[in-house]
């Protein structure tokens, strides 16, 4: 109890902060119980209807009849609008909630979740937000309907009342068990297409590596496998749904046996009319269906229950924190004193110590494996340190808020990362200033980006497609140092940034990144001795521990790494 108490308050949490559209789910509860009475008149109508033909028609309960029957149309249709909204409406809260805290959380969390299991969260899982409030509302509603249907059914026949009693215990074992039918259905449902999911999109997005690997007929077959799984999910679905349609079935003919068989000595009897016995018999239909309803909420509960207990899980989880100081850009060199940083699963640094000198542009070689992807991660503040400091002049960085860090540094990765959308939306990501034509020309042309963005018939409105598909690998990587030139940082970071490119590219990235680096305090990890033509420091690391540290000069003279390392060019 105790445990359930718990997981019923971590879910409720999940609302906290959201606009709940408390007024319009209130209308949604009274309609919905204006609903069971308006059946319960609609089918006493009737049977006075009935009745009443036996002798002169009674226009006006006719009147009344089409007048209930109009009502209850109209209170469906409500019922669907206002809780249709009232629900999106919760949804689009929660979504909106999950998204902002997916921005906030640390880099870290990130390491141990797959990327397409949070696409599943925002978009499918929040879809079920609603259902806490869907199932208050159907509960209070079927309750309400039940005792209606009940306290009318005694009116018509107090014997027949207590022979439909003895349904009761019947009825709540069947929909106990096809209640759980239904829940474990919807998990394997559930599953089974979070997996096909995260499958299509991983498959879709490296379907080039797919072919060029020749793995297009290994790829056909594991995904038959996946939707023949999501098949036989959705035959179990729907034998579940059949188990809620065969209940209602078996108990429909149940009542009528109890009604008819039960009734026919009655009616002979004149205890009840004929009218009144067919009146007996909708309305019992109604609370036999209303108690089947309640009992199978128990499914739908649960169901929801999970895919929130996942989003919870996100709400729950610490955010990267934003207090701090204002960064001064005043130059300082940049101390890594001592820093350790372990992966869960394994351990990437190693009491590291090294200067970045300020105003300087220096450059962090080693085999792969070293540390130095982990150490840039570390300098742009996606992680803290394990051990250790990172200081900007006497000051840990850690003083500093991350956003004031990270507005003063800008990254050009090997990943050459673009976005859907325009050239010009690409060059301006990040930057929050109004930027005049004039000025997106010019750091154009010293990103080498102009020349082939302008050769486009739509210039810089040219859409970018899927990863920057349409454009080559030195085209992309040009885009995205513009976009670090735009930002006009004050410190640099270059992680393999001319990598896997071919000469001519290279060349022409090289000389953007040149007019990047001027003036500004520069980290760069490099893959090869050209990259680092530029650099007045070098550090090495081996192993997650720093090898050796100094000048291009010292180091031809002490490290054997580093002779190796430059032994082509030299």
């Amino acid at each position: 109890m105790k445990a359930c108490k718990n997981r019923l308050a971590s879910d409720m949490q999940i609302f906290r902060g959201v606009s709940i559209p408390w007024i319009v789910l209130i209308l949604v509860l009274l309609v919905s119980m204006v609903k069971s009475q308006l059946f319960v008149r609609q089918a006493t109508l009737t049977a006075d209807i009935i009745d009443g033909t036996q002798q002169a028609v009674n226009t006006a309960k006719l009147v009344e009849f089409v007048t209930v029957t109009a009502g209850y149309a109209l209170v469906n249709i409500l019922i669907i609008v206002l809780g249709g909204f009232a629900y999106q409406k919760i949804n689009l809260g929660v979504r909106n909630k999950l998204w902002d805290k997916l921005m906030k959380l640390p880099t870290r969390y990130y390491d141990g979740e797959n990327g397409d299991a949070l696409v599943s969260r925002v978009t499918t899982d929040t879809s079920q937000s609603y259902v806490y409030f869907r199932v208050l509302i159907d509960l209070v509603t079927a309750v309400y309907a039940a005792v209606v249907a009940y306290l009318q059914m005694r009116k018509f026949s107090p014997v027949l009342s207590r022979y439909m009693l003895f349904l009761i215990p019947v009825l709540l074992l069947m929909a106990w068990v096809f209640g759980k039918v239904n829940y474990i259905a919807g998990q394997k449902g559930q599953s089974t297409f979070s997996k096909t999911l995260a499958y299509l999109v991983e498959r879709t997005r490296n379907l080039r590596l797919v072919k060029a690997a020749r793995m297009e007929a290994e790829e056909e077959k594991q995904g038959r496998f996946l939707f023949h799984n999501q098949f036989r999910a959705g035959i179990w679905s729907i034998f579940s749904n059949s188990s809620s349609v065969l209940l209602m079935e078996l108990l429909a003919g149940a009542s009528i046996a109890i009604t008819f068989l039960a009734g026919r000595g009655l009616v002979q009897s004149g205890e009840i009319t004929i009218g009144r016995l067919l009146g007996f018999y909708t309305i019992s239909s109604m609370m036999v269906g209303r108690i089947i309803e309640l009992l199978l909420l128990y499914g739908t509960f649960r169901q929801g229950n999970g895919r929130l207990a996942k989003i919870a899980e996100i709400l729950n989880a610490p955010e990267e924190t934003q207090e701090g100081m204002e960064f001064d850009t005043t130059d300082a060199d940049i101390t890594v004193d001592h820093v350790s940083f372990s992966y869960p699963d394994r351990p990437a640094l190693k009491d590291v110590s090294f200067t970045i000198p300020k105003s300087k542009i220096t450059a962090i070689i080693g085999a792969n494996g070293a540390g130095k992807s982990t150490m840039f991660k570390l300098l742009e503040r996606m992680y803290d340190p394990d051990g250790g400091s990172i200081r900007f002049g006497e000051e840990d960085v850690r003083k500093y808020s991350v956003r004031s860090w990270r507005e003063s540094f800008a990254i050009v990765s090997q990943d050459k990362p673009l976005l859907s959308g325009t050239v010009r939306e690409n060059i301006l990501y990040g930057t929050r200033r109004k930027v005049s034509e004039e000025e997106l020309e010019y750091v154009a042309k010293q990103a080498g980006v102009y020349d082939f963005v302008m050769a486009t018939p739509a210039g810089f409105d040219a859409q970018v497609g899927m990863a920057g598909g349409n454009f080559s690998g030195g085209q992309r990587q040009c885009i995205a140092i513009a976009r670090a030139m735009m930002r006009n940082p004050d410190y640099l970071l270059l992680d393999e940034a001319t990598s896997n490119l071919d000469a001519n590219s290279e060349q022409l990235v090289s000389k953007a990144l040149s007019n990047l680096m001027k003036g500004r305090t520069t980290v760069m990890i490099a893959h090869n001795y050209s990259a680092t033509r530029e650099a007045d420091h070098i550090v090495v690391m081996k192993d997650g521990r720093v090898e050796a540290e100094g000048t291009p000069e010292e180091l031809l003279q002490t490290n054997e790494y580093y002779r190796s390392f430059a032994g082509e060019a030299i």
